[in-house]
């Protein structure tokens, strides 16, 4: 299947207080510990300005601002700009601040993949997690469309597609493998991601 990931580290990081995705934590930082838990494909991140460096000295090669006429309009301008430059059939679309995912989880999200579908997204605990979710190329005008129409939320585009939603049952996934990270504090101190 042809699938790329993308991660979103394009974010102010408000709450947070510094770059999330340069976090160290346990010894590597935070978006290390997401990159390493998603299909084994190649990953491409979208990046904020102020972690361009920070990416290249760590090696990675797909590092991306969001496109010009998008930047600063939140995930769907970072999916944009992946679905724009990087041609797939499917995208894993996932937040650099969600270190508790397992790879088990994004290949069970990936078996749901059909031609009659436009995203596959969890369900957990009656919550959708768009940010950990699978959206089909053919999502791209929908996208566009949104950030034309300034309908910058998850839910506009999830409105405009055909979604399969599938539960944490189906996935055999657990509710902390979504939460994401807001503040240091959200990090467990001594546990293991």
């Amino acid at each position: 299947m042809d699938v790329v990931n993308v991660m979103l580290a394009g974010g102010a990081s408000r709450r947070f207080g510094e770059p999330k995705a340069s976090y160290m934590y346990q010894g590597k930082p935070l978006y290390e510990h997401v990159k390493k838990q998603l299909l084994k494909r190649q990953t491409v991140i979208i990046s904020h300005p102020s972690l361009l460096t920070f990416f290249k000295e760590r090696g990675e090669r797909d590092v991306w601002l969001d496109d010009e006429q998008v930047r600063g309009y939140g995930p769907l301008a970072g999916m944009y700009t992946a679905m724009q430059n990087k041609e797939a059939a499917w995208y894993l679309v996932t937040a650099c601040d969600m270190p508790f995912i397992r790879r088990e989880t994004a290949e069970a999200l990936s078996s749901y993949c059909s031609e009659h579908v436009d995203a596959i997204i969890p369900l957990v605990q009656g919550r959708l997690q768009p940010l950990f979710a699978l959206y089909h190329h053919r999502c791209l005008p929908a996208i566009d469309a949104c950030l034309k129409e300034n309908q910058l939320a998850m839910k506009d585009l999830i409105q405009k597609l055909k979604v399969r939603i599938v539960s944490e049952e189906e996935l055999n996934a657990t509710p902390n493998e979504f939460r994401n990270i807001n503040k240091r504090n959200d990090l467990p101190e001594n546990g293991m991601i």
